[in-house]
């Protein structure tokens, strides 16, 4: 499963009305190397999870409006909603294992 790019526009329908649990990755293209393993590690995720996840990336940059309303101050930030609420926020880069326990919590 490949991670959807995503915009703004989109956010009310994919994100807010959704049924599934959606992961959002804020991200830049600035983001050091490392940090970028999290694409694998997410990808990996979303295709184990994929009837009951949905992943979308978000370019901080390009997406100005999303980045301010949820007040993202670093990347790269994973913001975890379900039914249409924000529940869960992590700063930083995570492993493949921290993140899917991020969120299976909310499965």
């Amino acid at each position: 499963m490949r991670i959807e790019h995503f915009t703004e526009r989109a956010f009310q329908q994919q994100v807010l009305a959704s049924g599934q649990v959606v992961l959002m990755y804020f991200w830049a293209p600035w983001c050091p190397p490392e940090y970028r393993l999290m694409d694998a590690w997410l990808e990996r995720v979303a295709a184990r999870h994929r009837s009951a996840v949905r992943v979308v990336k978000v370019g901080v940059e390009k997406e100005l409006v999303l980045a301010e309303r949820y007040i993202i101050r670093a990347v790269p930030t994973l913001v975890v909603f379900k039914a249409g609420q924000m529940v869960d926020r992590a700063v930083g880069a995570m492993t493949r294992t921290a993140i899917r326990r991020m969120l299976e919590g909310h499965l």
